[in-house]
């Protein structure tokens, strides 16, 4: 039985605190660098890869973007 979820808007994120080998970290932080994303964002997208429910709205950059 495959469960659905759905995310509002409105409804507020939680916190994740996790350790990762410091060599995990610097890659992730390679990866941003290379996508101009901050490490959330290459997280929420890897976990989406591998099968995990991330809605698309969570997946965007929350900074605010400063005009040109």
């Amino acid at each position: 039985m495959k469960a659905t979820f759905s995310q509002s808007r409105d409804e507020i994120d939680e916190y994740l605190q996790i350790q990762v080998p410091s060599v995990t970290k610097h890659h992730l932080g390679i990866r941003a660098a290379e996508t101009r994303e901050p490490i959330r964002v290459v997280v929420l997208r890897a976990l989406k890869a591998y099968g995990v429910t991330v809605p698309d709205e969570a997946i965007s950059d929350r900074r605010k973007r400063r005009p040109a």
